[in-house]
């Protein structure tokens, strides 16, 4: 998903209630956020990394740690995390700044990230463990 979908996920997902702030370096906080929320509740696969000198957000499976996400460079740019939980960011971001349904958005994203980790797990459990303690799939 790049940063213009996720943009108009949220701007969508709002529809009736407020506005999303037109300020980039708002919306970029926003999602820095959700990166934080997500980063916290899920092992992100695409940010699982054995490099010790990348921007480690927290410990992951066996040897793997958790990298920061970058946040986008433009509209056009892919959002740092897996397909699926630029929804959830959507989400969040919609949690965020509404009025009158951030539970609802709150809810949501929340669901959603049950239903990656529950993805996460499978894949992990299926994947064997080799002697150096790298994942091989």
């Amino acid at each position: 998903m790049t940063y213009r979908a996720l943009k108009y996920v949220a701007t969508g997902l709002l529809t009736g209630d407020v506005k999303l702030p037109k300020e980039d370096d708002v919306m970029k906080a926003l999602l820095g956020m959700a990166y934080n929320y997500i980063s916290n509740k899920c092992t992100v696969l695409n940010l699982m990394t054995l490099d010790k000198s990348a921007d480690i957000h927290r410990l992951g499976a066996g040897k793997h740690m958790l990298r920061r996400p970058d946040l986008p460079q433009g509209d056009d740019s892919e959002l740092d995390i897996d397909e699926d939980l630029g929804y959830v960011a959507a989400s969040l971001i919609a949690s965020y700044v509404s009025a009158e349904k951030y539970s609802m958005h709150q809810s949501r994203a929340d669901n959603a990230i049950r239903d990656y980790n529950a993805k996460v797990t499978e894949i992990i459990e299926r994947l064997s463990l080799q002697e150096d303690g790298a994942y091989d799939i």
